[in-house]
């Protein structure tokens, strides 16, 4: 989620603020700001509710910790049709602009972002399931391979050799990326290297560089990027 949105969910909805909110779509700030809105008509959780929010397969959750004997039986029920208002607005809103839209892939775009962003999010899955030797089975939001486009394939080159390396090496699962996202724009990685000796210091060096240059080179790329294109100075 872009930096405006989080800094105004996270300013008027001080009390109920999670950072689970931060890794979901833009697409989706109004329903959990009426969601947010929703939990403000409920007195009894002003001071008495944690909330988590949790992106599945089915749509968006909002999981709520109340300290329940303060609650009023109403107050449930409201708490109740709140969130289901949210899961199923997840499920008709585009992820990406808001407007209503339609689930595919495990995502939920309008008609404008289908095509071109369902080819995308497939392009990132596969690369994901012939580089998975590289990452934990359950990735958690670290690994995002939902690089812009002009960083793609630069990414997917250097999974590619790290991974033929280590599957040459036989190194599986001694090898396993932890940290793959954009941040703030740029591009981070990190590594967790397992019970491999000395014999293997070569190898640990030769893929810090690729990671290394990775970074390097997926900054150089977007401040060319940012300046109009490839062949900018």
């Amino acid at each position: 989620m872009k930096p405006e949105n989080i800094g105004h969910l996270r300013t008027v909805y001080k009390r109920y603020y999670h950072q689970s909110v931060d890794n979901l779509p833009d697409g989706w700030v109004a329903i959990i700001d009426d969601f947010f809105l929703s939990l403000e008509g409920i007195g009894d959780l002003n001071t008495a509710a944690s909330i988590r929010f949790e992106r599945t397969a089915s749509g968006l959750q909002a999981f709520v910790f109340p300290e329940r004997p303060l609650w009023h039986p109403r107050a449930i029920l409201s708490l109740h049709t709140a969130q289901r208002e949210l899961y199923e607005q997840s499920q008709q809103t585009c992820e990406v602009c808001g407007n209503p839209g339609a689930a595919e892939d495990g995502h939920v775009w309008c008609i404008g972002h289908a095509g071109e962003l369902a080819a995308k999010a497939r392009r990132e899955a596969a690369l994901y399931e012939e580089c998975r030797a590289l990452f934990h089975e359950v990735h958690g939001e670290a690994i995002n391979l939902a690089v812009p486009d002009h960083l793609f394939d630069l990414l997917s080159t250097t999974l590619h050799a790290i991974h033929k390396l280590v599957v040459s090496e036989d190194i599986v699962g001694k090898v396993l990326i932890t940290r793959l996202e954009i941040d703030d724009g740029a591009l981070f990685c990190r590594v967790h290297y397992s019970k491999l000796g000395a014999v293997f210091q070569g190898t640990q060096m030769a893929i810090n560089e690729m990671l290394a240059d990775l970074e390097v080179l997926s900054d150089e790329l977007t401040r060319k990027h940012n300046l109009g294109g490839s062949d900018a100075a």
